[in-house]
C-alpha cells in the first residue's frame, strides 16, 4: 500500500515545452556559433518539379502588443487572389512621410514580406558537420536572391565584371555558394559577406564514402537523378497554406486589434477588392462592442497625402532543368548506384 504514497517529484515541475526543429530546413544561425557561420553549399533544382527550384510566397505577420500575441498568415496574393493584407501594406507605407509616428506604430504591429525556398546540397560545414553531404531546403530573402539573379542576369548587376550568365543551380555549369552569416542585430543576421565562387564547376556529391562529381553522361544523370529523388526533402509543406473559415476569422480579429486607428482602417477596407474580408470585418465593428480595443488618442486623425500606387509583386523564378547529353555506360557506376 505505501507505493500509492510514492510520487515521483518531477509530476509537480511544468517543463518547457521545446521550440520545434525543422531537420529539413538548413539554417545557418550565428547565434548558435559565437556570432559568426560560415558553410559551402551547392544551390541544386528541386527534382519533383525543377519549375519550382526557387519557390517564392509572401507571408505576413500581425502582432498585438497588448496582449503579446501573434499571428502568422501566407498572403493569398501567392494564389493570385484579392488580399486585404496587401492593401494594409501600402496603406501603412503611405503615410510613412506624412505621419512617421503613426507608421512606426502601425510597422510595428503588421508585417509583409516574401521569402525564397530552394534545395542545397551541404559541401562544408565545419559548424556542423554531420550535416555535410545531405539536401536540404534553404530559406532565404532579397539579399541572397539578389545575389542569385546578379549571376543569372549580369548584366543588370554593375558589380559584376563578366557579362556571362551563370545558372547557380546547373549540375554541370553552376557555382558552389560561400555562406558567411554575422549578426547585424539581436534579432537580424548579416548576409552581406556571402558570395558566389569565381570559378564554375560540376556540382561534387557524396555516395558512401566517394566524392563524385557529376559528368556529361547517361550513367551520371542517372546517378545523381537518384541521388537527389531519394535525399530532396518535399517542398509542400513550405508551399502556400490556403486560408480556412478559421483563418479569415482570426485575420479579421487581428486586424481590428492591432490597427486600431479607425481612418487607417476605413482606408483599407475602401480599396481593398476582398469582399469576403470587408464584409467580415465590417460585422465585427459594428456588431460587438468586446472585438475591438479602446481608440487610440489619434483614432480621427485626418491626413492628406498621395495614394501611392500599389507595389509590384516579386516574379518567382523559375529555374530551367540542368541539361545533359546522354552518351555510352560506364561500368564505374556501378558500384555506386548499388551505395544509394
Amino acid at each position: 500500500m505505501t507505493d500509492f504514497f510514492d510520487l515521483p517529484s518531477d509530476s509537480f515541475v511544468q517543463k518547457r515545452s521545446e521550440r520545434r526543429t525543422d531537420t529539413n530546413i538548413y539554417n545557418p544561425d550565428p547565434n548558435s556559433f559565437n556570432g559568426s557561420y560560415k558553410s559551402v553549399f551547392r544551390f541544386v533544382p528541386y527534382i519533383h518539379d525543377k519549375t519550382k527550384s526557387k519557390y517564392t510566397k509572401y507571408s505576413a505577420k500581425f502582432y498585438n502588443p497588448l496582449t503579446k500575441e501573434s499571428l502568422f498568415v501566407d498572403c493569398p496574393s501567392n494564389i493570385g487572389k484579392p488580399s486585404i493584407l496587401w492593401d494594409l501594406e501600402r496603406t501603412i507605407r503611405s503615410i510613412k512621410e506624412e505621419e512617421p509616428e503613426l507608421f512606426k506604430q502601425l510597422d510595428n504591429a503588421f508585417s509583409r514580406w516574401y521569402s525564397h525556398f530552394s534545395p542545397v546540397y551541404i559541401k562544408k560545414d565545419p559548424q556542423r558537420p554531420e550535416l555535410e553531404g545531405e539536401v536540404k531546403m534553404f530559406k532565404f530573402s532579397a539579399q541572397i536572391n539578389n545575389l542569385i539573379e546578379g549571376q543569372i542576369n549580369p548584366e543588370e548587376n554593375e558589380l559584376i565584371e563578366s557579362a556571362t550568365a551563370v545558372n547557380p543551380y546547373h549540375l554541370l555549369s553552376g557555382k558552389d555558394f560561400l555562406c558567411v552569416v554575422g549578426k547585424k542585430t539581436k534579432i537580424f543576421r548579416d548576409w552581406s559577406k556571402c558570395k558566389f565562387m569565381d570559378e564554375v564547376t560540376p556540382l561534387v556529391f557524396k555516395v558512401g564514402d566517394k566524392q563524385v562529381a557529376v559528368e556529361n553522361n547517361e550513367n551520371s544523370v542517372k546517378l545523381v537523378q537518384e541521388f537527389l529523388k531519394k535525399n530532396t526533402p518535399m517542398l509542400d509543406e513550405y508551399k502556400h497554406k490556403e486560408w480556412t473559415e478559421e483563418t479569415y476569422d482570426k485575420v479579421a480579429e487581428f486586424m481590428i486589434s492591432t490597427i486600431s486607428n479607425k481612418t487607417i482602417l476605413n482606408m483599407v477596407l475602401d480599396r481593398s477588392k476582398d469582399e469576403k474580408m470587408k464584409t467580415l470585418i465590417k460585422a465585427k465593428m459594428s456588431g460587438s462592442t468586446g472585438t475591438s480595443p479602446a481608440p487610440a488618442a489619434d483614432d480621427d486623425l485626418v491626413f492628406s497625402g498621395s495614394d501611392n500606387k500599389p507595389f509590384e509583386k516579386a516574379e518567382t523564378a523559375s529555374t530551367p532543368a540542368a541539361s545533359s547529353d546522354s552518351n555510352s555506360g560506364n561500368d564505374e557506376y556501378d558500384d555506386l548506384f548499388s551505395d544509394l
